[in-house]
C-alpha cells in the first residue's frame, strides 16, 4: 500500500513537481517522522532514508541539513518497527513504537526515536491523526 507523505512533511518540503504533486526526497514515500527541540524530520522511501536537521538551537526556520542513507527494510518485533542503515561512517537507527504522540500541535500514531552515533532524537511518526479517526 502506497502511503502519502504527511501534510506536515509536505509543507516543510516546500517543493512541487510540474504536475503539482508534492516533492518527495526519497522516491516512493513509505514512512515519515519529525520532532521539535531540536527540529528534525526523517523520510523513508523505496530507495533511501533522508534525515533533515535544523540549525543549532533547534528551529526549523533556518538552514536545514539533509543526510541520505541506503534504504533498508524494517525489522518488526512486537509491533515495533526498527530501521538501521549506514553510509560509510554515518549510522542511523530509527525505532517507531505504536503510541499516541503529539508534536508541533499535531497527533501521530507512533512515538519515534532516531539514534545517530549516540545522539538521540525523540519525536512522532506515521500518518497524522485527525479528530475523526479518534
Amino acid at each position: 500500500m502506497k502511503r502519502l507523505l504527511p501534510l506536515t512533511l509536505l509543507a516543510l518540503a516546500g517543493c512541487s513537481t510540474m504536475a503539482g504533486e508534492a516533492y518527495s526526497p526519497v522516491g516512493d514515500f513509505e514512512y515519515g517522522a519529525m520532532g521539535h527541540d531540536p527540529f528534525w524530520m526523517v523520510a523513508i522511501g523505496s530507495d533511501q532514508i533522508v534525515l533533515t536537521l535544523g540549525p543549532p538551537g533547534g528551529r526549523a526556520d533556518g538552514e536545514l541539513t539533509s543526510t541520505s542513507y541506503p534504504r533498508v527494510l524494517p525489522q518488526v518485533t512486537n509491533g515495533v518497527r526498527r530501521w538501521e542503515s549506514s553510509a560509510g561512517t554515518k549510522v542511523i537507527a530509527i525505532e517507531a513504537r505504536p503510541a499516541d504522540c503529539t508534536t508541533g500541535g499535531r497527533r501521530y500514531p507512533d512515538s519515534v526515536t532516531v539514534t545517530l552515533s549516540g545522539r538521540v532524537l525523540k519525536g512522532c511518526g506515521g500518518e497524522e491523526l485527525t479528530e475523526s479517526r479518534g
